[in-house]
């Protein structure tokens, strides 16, 4: 090793030193490709939305104003923009401070949703939206939620990154070792700070929304795995939850009041494992979307020219990457689209490699991952890979608080990166995650 890098590693392992902040600039900084994506996304999203509801506009007695589709959709993905731009200006340490005070901010407020939320009228036993009063503006807690979980588990595990790999995170489920190993410590100390917002926001979410707790579920047992948390540990956690869980629905269904959203989620699994096809329901949604797809081909239709916006229900939001294929083609719109969030996975990695304190570079893959499987279980759903979900295409689908959301997501990710760049990321040695995983 020559003397340049033993100076670099001896630097690196240094007490932190203040450094002083960088002059404010107007110009965007952090990781280029992730900004060419965002806007990439932003111009599909006003494409697909403007193209995918001239039908329904026309049809549903709402005078016509196609054009003022398109204006909402424009406003909201400038807004969007604009919060990528502003978060990303925020110092990540900023978000280890507030991060417990946004998670209970969240949680409250999706558990509000049981109480005022609004429905879908396709799904009345599905409330997920909450009214703001005043500015009449609906948003979907459960995206909030989803964001704040991660940002939870990323400021946990990196608190714990000196004795994670060694250190019991679930306490001795038997009363003797659960006293002879000081499990009430555990529990209190590792369990609940860490495990626990990941099991009360997936029970919050899951009674409405079972593929979004799915999804966050995966986003955070990945985060906890590369967060060097033990595989038998994880393995603990994934068997008593199962446990739990069946426990649970099973009684609900002895006492024969099992929720009606139950009964639709299993009527979905069993028409797609059965391969049923009825024309109504979800069942109907997949066919559109199939008829769709292979109207596409390989080349496209050509922008503005489908043919199924006026039988594929929900085009602009669950079925979208089945409309953009139609229009653009397999290659250029379907291959192209599927590139695009897997890219945004990628952009992450780099990121998480150059950061090396465990906060940010769980962070950045935390947020990553949760865009790129919320794109992926969409696109599923769109070629009868999966059975209905109800979930959005990120950042290109009609919609309002998941758009916002997801650009603070794409927000923090741009901000580390800026922090890498402009060298601001401090280095506390029990959160140096990649220097310890070289040392183990």
């Amino acid at each position: 090793m020559d003397q340049e890098s033993e100076k670099l590693i001896d630097v690196s392992r240094s007490p932190k030193s203040p450094q002083p902040l960088p002059p404010f600039r107007l110009r965007p900084g952090g990781d280029v490709t992730l900004w060419i994506i965002a806007i990439i996304l932003a111009i599909v999203s006003l494409l697909v939305v403007y193209s995918s509801t001239g039908a329904s506009t026309f049809n549903t007695g709402s005078g016509g104003n196609h054009f003022g589709v398109l204006v909402r959709q424009f406003v909201i993905v400038v807004m969007g923009l604009v919060v990528i731009y502003a978060v990303h200006k925020v110092n990540y340490q900023f978000y280890g401070r507030v991060v417990w005070a946004a998670y209970a901010m969240a949680l409250v407020f999706t558990l509000m949703v049981y109480f005022i939320g609004e429905v879908n009228p396709d799904a009345p036993d599905a409330p997920r939206w909450i009214r703001v009063p005043v500015i009449n503006f609906t948003f979907q807690p459960s995206d909030f939620l989803k964001v704040a979980t991660v940002m939870v588990v990323a400021r946990e595990l990196a608190r714990r990154q000196k004795t994670i790999a060694s250190q019991v995170i679930i306490p001795p489920l038997s009363p003797r070792r659960f006293r002879a190993e000081n499990g009430a410590r555990t529990l209190t100390e590792t369990t609940l700070p860490l495990l626990g917002p990941i099991i009360v926001s997936c029970a919050v979410i899951f009674p409405t929304n079972l593929s979004t707790a799915l999804i966050l579920f995966g986003t955070c047992f990945v985060m906890l795995f590369i967060g060097r948390v033990s595989v038998y540990e994880l393995a603990k956690f994934v068997l008593i939850l199962s446990i739990l869980a069946a426990l649970g629905i099973g009684s609900l269904y002895a006492i024969g009041k099992p929720p009606q959203r139950m009964s639709t989620w299993i009527s979905r699994v069993e028409n797609f494992a059965g391969g049923d096809s009825d024309t109504t329901g979800d069942s109907y949604q997949v066919e559109q979307a199939k008829i769709a797809i292979a109207a596409g081909g390989l080349t496209g239709r050509g922008a503005g020219e489908s043919i199924q916006r006026e039988n594929l229900p929900l085009a602009e939001s669950d079925y979208a990457y089945a409309f953009i294929i139609e229009e653009y083609g397999a290659i250029l719109g379907g291959l192209g689209v599927l590139l695009l969030y897997l890219w945004i996975f990628f952009r992450a990695i780099l990121i998480f490699r150059k950061c090396g304190t465990a906060f940010p570079s769980l962070l950045v893959l935390g947020l990553g991952l949760l865009i790129t499987l919320q794109a992926m279980a969409n696109m599923m759903v769109s070629t009868n890979l999966l059975p209905s979900t109800g979930l959005t295409l990120p950042l290109i689908s009609k919609g309002g608080s998941s758009e916002l959301f997801l650009s603070l997501a794409l927000g923090m990710m741009l901000g580390v990166s800026r922090q890498v760049q402009e060298q601001t990321l401090d280095r506390p040695r029990e959160e140096s995650l990649l220097e310890i995983r070289r040392n183990t």
